[in-house]
């Protein structure tokens, strides 16, 4: 599974190495850790399911707070596509929006780093009627995360609680 770890910018080896230590505390042995191309953000592959590890980081921090130094926040991506609306808007009919039942609400969060060619706005008000769902701003059963990075776009359906950010407060 995949997670895309924000990290603070000109610091991605050590960010690497504390990624790569804490997979290791968990259980994966060798988990994959690469630029994304986006300053700040790399993508780690583990073997492991992403939001276990999200819960275990949270988990950590209690305990170990030094323990994240480097990699601030970290968030399991479902899905990928290309960097392009009609490649995005086939993953939100085909993926996202089969994942989110009929009574729940959603909301939609879009991450452009790197992209100019649209504005947020634009970019929800092309996605967001694929998702025949009532919508919730605040506290919405899931949340669709749209994050748009220097090639690739990285798209996740996130239930409250499954991003762990050393900024937020501990639970």
């Amino acid at each position: 599974m995949d997670l895309l770890v924000s990290h603070l910018r000109g610091y991605y080896g050590r960010a690497r190495d504390e990624i790569a230590r804490i997979l290791r505390r968990f259980g994966d042995l060798g988990p994959g850790i690469e630029k994304t191309g986006t300053p700040g953000v790399c993508v780690v592959h583990t073997t492991l399911d992403s939001r276990q590890v999200v819960a275990r980081c949270a988990l950590l921090r209690e305990s170990e707070p030094e323990s994240f130094r480097f990699a601030i926040k970290w968030v399991p991506t479902d899905f990928w596509c290309g960097k392009d609306l009609d490649a995005i808007m086939q993953v939100i009919r085909e993926k996202v929006a089969p994942s989110i039942g009929e009574e729940q609400t959603w909301a939609m969060r879009v991450a452009r780093r790197g992209w100019d060619q649209y504005h947020t706005a634009e970019i929800i008000a092309r996605l967001a009627p694929a998702i025949d769902r009532k919508v919730r701003l605040k506290a919405p059963d899931k949340l669709v995360r749209i994050d748009i990075l220097a090639r690739v776009v990285a798209v996740s359906v996130l239930r409250p609680g499954e991003v762990f950010s050393v900024y937020a407060p501990a639970s």
